[in-house]
């Protein structure tokens, strides 16, 4: 029984195919401008966007443990 247990491993790692090409059924226009999942022609708009991403990106972790901290009645 040890043998077969060894050499199945063997077997299907021979079975895989060696390379094989990925095909991707997308096409993105490399247009300038148009690489963003945003709009960037609007720049009060973007600035409003990344100011609210990277404070709660960076805030939540300062939120969540302050709000622990005062349910435990430690602050």
């Amino acid at each position: 029984m040890s043998m077969l247990l060894r050499s199945a491993p063997l077997r299907a790692a021979r079975a895989l195919p060696v390379a094989r090409q990925q095909v991707r059924n997308v096409h993105f226009e490399n247009v300038v401008d148009h690489t963003l999942p945003t709009n960037v022609t609007n720049k009060p708009w973007l600035a409003i966007k990344m100011i609210v991403f990277t404070t709660l990106g960076f805030g939540t972790p300062f939120f969540a443990a302050k709000w622990q901290m005062s349910k435990s009645g430690a602050a």
